[in-house]
């Protein structure tokens, strides 16, 4: 269990490298990597000790926190590439309304 929380924690932290090079064939590879890393977690079955998982789980919002950012700035990429075209932006994000 400590080894593959191990390789989990590794292919995080490649992603992480990797998002913030902006290196898309490294995101892809790291990203494949982390998704088959996790999945053979899950058939172990087993909770990993908690100073892992929590490490495991800041590196997963570390992640989050620059895919956001990076969306957000190839946002503003398409939309000034808009301006400069004279057009305006399709692409609108609007937050989901909840039905209660």
């Amino acid at each position: 269990m400590k080894i593959m929380m191990d390789a989990v924690i590794q292919y995080q932290a490649d992603l992480i490298a990797a998002l913030d090079m902006q290196d898309a064939d490294a995101i892809l590879s790291a990203s494949g990597a982390l998704s088959s890393a996790i999945e053979r977690l899950r058939q172990e079955r087993h909770v990993p000790p908690h100073g892992q998982l929590s490490h495991g789980l800041k590196q997963a919002e570390a992640a989050r926190i620059r895919v956001k950012y990076l969306t957000a700035w190839n946002r503003q990429k398409i939309d000034r590439l808009a301006e400069c075209r004279g057009q305006i932006s399709s692409a609108v994000y609007v937050m989901p309304q909840k039905h209660t």
